[in-house]
């Protein structure tokens, strides 16, 4: 359940949000300009909104460790990607407003170097948060390789924020008092650092904290287990079921880094295991990784841990694919730790022999009271468990019906959609219920 101290962070997150976004509006009410009519004013502040809201978007993926509980990384960057709709609604919304009737006059404008270098500022920064937009909700469909956009979408959000700020400071309808000036240039200064301390600052720390890979593990369904060590530093300590961003071979300032969970128990520090299954550009090349070559780890990150729910009766994992990843790190660190209380994990896949963990998730339960349920997709010749994808009623056959049990889902969206609403039908509170979707990207 929710503690005071986790739902009084949440609302400062929610307000300190507000009032970034709403800050240049607030600005202007205290230190308003001659007014140029209802059409201006709305319009002038729509673009204003629009700016802030861009700029807003780096906070959000900025990384500070403060941020995320007690939403979880997940949704933070949920709220990051669905926020971009409304910036581009108040971008294309600031000069139908402004221009009111005579839009169509303004539509020349939209040919690169027709219009003027105040106007253009704000057309290209309005170009560039369209490019973002389509290319982050529509690259799987696009098939747009991950590294190709990674390497686009920073340089498109930034330069969709700077050409924004230039374009207000051009047309500076609203900027002519000198306060409002130096307050705009103080705002800008300090969305420009945290630009910078992105995309410079911290990937230059990262790169005083190298990893070597000591050991690349084969595992079942073109999966590799990579155990790095760190380099020259104690590394970090981690929480079971938190999560890494990645970096293999390049400099953490190339921007070619991935999302993988631990897989290992923090008390196997400074040791890291990531187990990453190849079904992508960048997870496809962690497959040739070699023993030795150098890495960097961006972490931890995440909030989905047994650790938030310490007096649970028991714990029950459901998974699917490699959401088995971060149920790993907890089920081997309730193992490291002699616990002795009964766990259940249910674990949706292909087929056995391609199932990853198969085999240590029998050694775990050797040292733990763990139930395992494989749930087939593909089942061999004579097996009697289940199969097909996982149902409320296969749910129900197997849960636990008596005690408070902490329940962990992680895998693919839909069988976190199937298993998240049958958990609800099925009498869980919401507050026993931590799940993480990890499509971040």
């Amino acid at each position: 359940m929710p503690t005071l101290r986790d739902l009084t962070r949440a609302g400062l997150w929610m307000g300190l949000y507000v009032l970034l976004a709403l800050w240049p509006l607030l600005l202007l009410l205290a230190a308003p300009a001659p007014s140029g009519g209802l059409s201006d004013e709305l319009g002038s502040a729509l673009g204003f909104l629009a700016i802030s809201m861009m700029a807003m978007q780096f906070l959000l993926t900025a990384r500070f460790e403060w941020m995320a509980p007690p939403f979880g990384t997940d949704l933070l960057y949920a709220f990051h990607r669905n926020v971009t709709i409304a910036v581009l609604v108040f971008a294309l919304l600031h000069p139908v407003a402004l221009f009111g009737a005579s839009l169509g006059m303004a539509l020349g404008w939209l040919v690169p170097g027709a219009a003027p270098w105040e106007i253009a500022s704000g057309i290209w920064a309005t170009y560039a948060l369209v490019a973002l937009a389509i290319t982050s909700w529509l690259r799987k469909r696009l098939k747009l390789p991950y590294e190709a956009w990674r390497w686009a979408h920073g340089p498109l959000a930034a330069a969709a924020v700077l050409l924004a700020i230039w374009h207000a400071v051009l047309a500076g309808r609203l900027l002519s008092r000198p306060v409002v000036r130096w307050l705009w240039l103080v705002w800008t200064l300090g969305w420009v650092a945290l630009i910078l301390r992105v995309r410079v600052f911290k990937p230059l720390a990262l790169r005083r904290r190298p990893w070597t890979v000591r050991e690349v593990r084969p595992e079942p369904g073109d999966s590799v287990t990579l155990v790095l060590e760190p380099e020259g530093h104690e590394g970090f300590r981690f929480r079971s079921g938190q999560f890494v961003w990645l970096t293999l071979g390049d400099s953490p300032l190339a921007g070619r880094e991935h999302p993988f969970s631990i897989a290992s128990s923090p008390l196997a520090w400074p040791r890291v295991e990531l187990t990453i299954k190849a079904i992508g550009d960048f997870t496809r090349r962690a497959l040739s990784t070699r023993v030795g070559e150098r890495a960097y780890l961006d972490g931890p990150f995440g909030t989905m841990s047994i650790d938030a729910f310490p007096d649970a009766d028991g714990y029950v994992f459901i998974a699917g694919g490699s959401g088995i990843v971060p149920c790993m790190s907890m089920l081997r660190t309730l193992a490291d730790r002699g616990d002795r209380r009964p766990h259940l994990l249910l674990y949706g896949s292909g087929e056995l022999s391609r199932t990853i963990f198969r085999e240590q998730l029998e050694a775990l339960s050797a040292r733990l009271d763990l139930r395992v349920v494989h749930v087939l997709e593909k089942p061999p010749p004579g097996w009697r468990g289940e199969q097909g994808y996982l149902t409320q009623a296969m749910l129900d056959r197997w849960l636990p019906h008596r005690g408070r049990h902490a329940y962990f889902v992680c895998g693919p969206g839909p069988m976190m959609d199937i298993a998240e609403q049958a958990l609800a039908r099925l009498g869980v509170p919401f507050s026993d219920l931590h799940s993480e979707r990890f499509d971040l990207v």
